[in-house]
């Protein structure tokens, strides 16, 4: 046996680790005996250890609380002990000096003693027989022994010598060894009756198998839920996805082929959702656009039916004034007169139909703009100067708040016409000595121009309609100019201005009228 060959290879005849570290190991009972087959006594009883206090040289004898902890002459430990008996301390904590690592560490409640110390002995028990000698088996196979009850010489193997026994209810089988220093060592081992291990087992695995059973039986129906549940819950999903809800999303990932399916829903989901807001948004534009080209539509018929009715006027009065002159209803005198009232309807008349032709070119999507950057500010200045003795003769009080050399891009003739007719409007409708501001401002990220009138307003109910051809605002003050309009200059301004994609408007300001378009910056 390994185990009796290392206790014969110490020459000291100390067997105490060898012994302990094999009963403990094994469950087995080790005790060594004399030629006559009684019990050896240890020269020590106690494993323990000698320590000098390094502050005040006080030596204890520490009794050490585990066989399994080894120490080394000349350690130094931190230690806190208290008093075991007359003869030895206990530590309650314990650990290499200058080590936060602890061997043991309990709470020590009254009588302590915290000192550093270094080991000057150790004392081990020579062999752990004061353990089992007073073991009742091991007393009874001893007591065999030595009243010659078995002989050993009966029981030989290569190695030593063994036999079974019995020692009440426990059967055990003993080992007996022969030391190099004469003596015996004997290991008892205890061993289960057969039978009783056989029913043990037996039992045993029926009760596995019964909890194998129903742990099955419990797992067959989790794993069943496991896996039914998050399928209904993504069918309930699939199923509010269908009645058009988007707002629920699948959040199943308790496994790989859900997590996939729910991301996978999900991904359908936003998708519909994204093509139904698109399908939607492209379905209202359309609306839009189809109402905008009724509106058109409507706009044209008006148009040309209004266009019907104001040429007609300036035809009949030429037709009349001409058939006067021709059959000499007309006096000699009057005739140059009424020739000048020719000119002036051929003049309007040729003006109406500029505007219009005008009007169907920004109509038409095959017409260009003729876009350019030109100078805004210098634009407007020009058109001030041009409107200059009219302001001065109504005593208009101007007001220029034009920003310098705002340059801006667009169709410059075009804009021309729209900030004409603005000007025109206003000096038209201002009553005499009010004031009039226009105003070219250069902000960050558009340029806005403004001029607005003061001393009048337009009925609210009548802004909605300013923008139609042939609709006019009566003002008393419209007699102020001798060129009555066309009825069609606000709806070829807004043409225009829409041709650009600009923003405008005409509406009521505190005591006044403000008209406006705002040139975005690119």
């Amino acid at each position: 046996m390994v185990y009796v060959n290392e206790m014969n290879s110490s020459d000291t005849g100390n067997y105490y680790d060898e012994m302990y570290a094999f009963t403990t190991m094994n469950n087995a009972y080790s005790v060594t005996m004399s030629g006559d087959f009684r019990i050896i006594e240890s020269s020590y009883t106690n494993y323990f250890l000698t320590i000098t206090d390094d502050a005040t040289d006080n030596v204890y004898n520490i009794i050490v609380p585990n066989d399994s902890y080894e120490f080394n002459i000349n350690e130094k430990y931190d230690l806190i002990i208290s008093t075991y008996n007359d003869e030895f301390y206990q530590a309650k904590a314990m650990s290499l000096e200058g080590d936060s690592t602890a061997l043991f560490s309990e709470t020590c409640t009254s009588g302590c003693i915290t000192f550093t110390g270094e080991i000057s002995s150790i004392q081990k028990p020579s062999n752990i027989n004061y353990l089992f000698k007073d073991n009742l088996i091991i007393k009874q196979e001893v007591s065999k022994l030595s009243l010659n009850l078995i002989d050993i010489g009966n029981h030989s193997y290569e190695e030593g010598y063994w036999y079974k026994s019995d020692s009440g209810n426990i059967q055990t089988i003993v080992f007996i060894h022969e030391l190099n220093t004469w003596d015996y060592m004997m290991t008892v081992v205890p061993i289960e009756d057969p039978n009783e291990i056989i029913s043990i087992v037996s039992a045993y695995n029926n009760y596995v198998y019964l909890t194998a059973v129903a742990i099955v039986l419990l797992w067959s129906f989790r794993l069943s839920s496991v896996i039914s549940k998050p399928i209904q819950n993504i069918e309930a999903v699939t199923k509010e996805i269908a009645n058009l809800n988007f707002e629920v999303e699948a959040h199943e990932y308790n496994n790989k082929e859900n997590e996939s399916l729910s991301k996978s829903i999900n991904l359908i989901s936003r998708n519909l959702k994204e093509t139904l807001d698109t399908i939607s948004t492209k379905n209202e534009e359309l609306v839009s656009l189809y109402n905008e080209q009724s509106t058109q539509y409507s706009l044209k018929k008006q148009l040309v039916s209004s266009i019907s009715h104001e040429l007609k006027t300036p035809l009949m009065i030429m037709q009349v004034t001409i058939q006067g002159i021709l059959d000499g209803v007309v006096k000699p005198e009057e005739t140059q007169n009424e020739l000048n009232n020719v000119i002036t309807e051929i003049n309007k008349s040729s003006i109406m139909i500029q505007d219009l032709l005008q009007i169907y070119r920004l109509d038409d999507a095959s017409t260009k703009l003729d876009i350019g950057e030109f100078n805004l500010s210098e634009v407007v200045k020009y058109f001030i100067d041009d409107f200059d003795s009219i302001i001065s003769k109504y005593k208009f009080n101007l007001e220029l708040l034009i920003d310098d050399d705002v340059y801006v891009e667009g169709d410059m003739k075009l804009i021309k016409r729209v900030i004409s007719n603005f000007i025109t409007n206003a000096v038209k409708y201002t009553p005499e000595k009010e004031k009039i501001s226009v105003i070219v401002k250069n902000n960050e990220d558009e340029v806005i121009f403004e001029i607005r009138n003061y001393g009048t307003s337009i009925d609210e109910k009548l802004l909605k309609n300013i923008w139609m051809p042939f609709f006019r605002v009566e003002h008393q003050e419209s007699s102020r100019l001798k060129t009555k309009g066309t009825g069609i200059g606000l709806f070829l301004v807004s043409e225009i201005l829409k041709a650009h994609e600009f923003d405008f408007g005409i509406e009521n300001i505190e005591n006044g009228i403000s008209a406006y378009f705002v040139i975005p910056k690119k």
